[in-house]
């Protein structure tokens, strides 16, 4: 089949997300098989990288984009306004393409892209409205009332778009199920992230004292939040125990509120990171404090991946669905949280079992090619259809 994928992120091993870097073996899978062409925003500075991408697609049209570290409203306004622009890009494309499919890469992705005659598929990663609903249920006073107009206004977006798809992928059987109890007449499917796609067999040597956090924080201020929410209700719980415990902030696009924690000098924000196996093997634990779930969190599976012994909130676990006491530990209360990483910085024959118990789970359930597989019946029952309204 000849495929167009729309990715709203540059599809690219060394992408700063994870999305990104799942959209590269999406494209290196599928292109053993199909012809794609590839329709991508970059950063200008990301310009040079679309070069890795030939080997895999026949044709590829670029939007390049200009990025600011702050976070004002200019620059928020500026960054839907870009979304636009490159969803009504991608738009064009589909109309003047002689597709067999399309495959469109995030929700934001296809504010602009109309139904067309063309299959289309669109890979959500996240269901952005369960988020922004629990930003309103958990919002107090006058922010309540904009909290919920947001959630009104990302609802209504999210099923307008929806509705335009022949089918539509999720991350997680929790996303799918809110999906479906927004639009039961959208058919959808569960498409998990493949884990580990950053860990190898290569051992590192561990370092007793090191919590560690990895994820993107640029506009994402739910990774922010948890990381400072570790820094300040868990962490000194934790140094008042284990004096020398340090915590690792890594990932990219720090902004100034976590770089100015490099200040206290039992925090390292070292940014984004090149070799992510070392960084996951060397830290002793692996935390993730999400306070608002969303899809599934990519780091928390690479973790478990690299058999880094976790503690998680029953958000972060939300959509992986590992046993919690068996793969990992949950926790939602920082005291409660804090005792999770003390325990497994004190007792390393338990936090070697647990990591050992993660590295299981994830093998057997996100494995490359069992997802890969996954994605090959989605396409098949796709072409079968079309086949049948021809």
């Amino acid at each position: 089949m000849k495929l167009l994928i729309v990715s709203l992120f540059l599809p690219h091993p060394k992408a700063p997300h994870a999305g990104g870097r799942f959209v590269y073996e999406l494209l290196r899978h599928l292109s053993q098989s199909h012809e794609i062409d590839l329709a991508t925003r970059h950063e200008e500075n990301e310009a040079p990288l679309l070069a890795d991408l030939h080997p895999y697609c026949k044709s590829i049209y670029s939007y390049p984009y200009s990025t600011s570290a702050k976070r004002g409203l200019l620059d928020k306004l500026g960054l839907i306004g870009n979304y636009l622009g490159f969803s009504r890009f991608a738009d064009r494309l589909i109309a003047g393409g002689d597709y067999d499919l399309v495959q469109v890469e995030w929700v934001e992705a296809a504010l602009l892209i109309r139904r067309r005659r063309v299959p289309m598929l669109l890979d959500a990663h996240d269901v952005i409205s369960k988020p922004a609903e629990r930003y309103w249920r958990k919002a107090i006073g006058v922010g309540k009332l904009f909290a919920w107009l947001q959630y009104r206004l990302v609802k209504g977006a999210e099923c307008t778009i929806a509705r335009r798809f022949d089918a539509v992928m999720t991350r997680s059987g929790y996303d799918n199920q809110y999906l479906r109890g927004m639009l039961p007449e959208v058919s959808s499917t569960v498409i998990p992230h493949p884990a580990g796609l950053d860990v190898s067999d290569s051992p590192h040597e561990t370092d007793g004292r090191t919590i560690l956090f990895l994820a993107s924080y640029k506009y994402r201020p739910v990774n922010v939040a948890a990381a400072l929410w570790f820094y300040r209700e868990v962490f000194p719980l934790v140094r008042a125990r284990v004096a020398e415990a340090r915590f690792v902030i890594a990932g990219y696009g720090p902004p100034p509120e976590l770089l100015a924690l490099t200040s206290d000098p039992q925090v390292e924000v070292p940014g984004f990171v090149d070799d992510l196996d070392c960084c996951y093997k060397k830290a002793a634990v692996f935390v993730a404090p999400i306070l608002t779930g969303g899809g599934i969190i990519v780091k928390l599976l690479d973790a478990l991946a690299a058999a880094t012994p976790t503690v998680s909130t029953t958000f972060g676990n939300e959509g992986i669905g590992a046993v919690p006491g068996r793969d990992l530990l949950v926790v939602d209360d920082s005291r409660e949280f804090a005792n999770a990483v003390v325990q497994l910085l004190i007792d390393r024959e338990y936090a070697e079992k647990l990591g050992r118990n993660g590295q299981r789970f994830v093998q057997e359930h996100y494995g490359r090619e069992a997802v890969m597989a996954q994605l090959d019946a989605v396409y098949e029952e796709l072409a079968n259809s079309r086949e049948h309204c021809l």
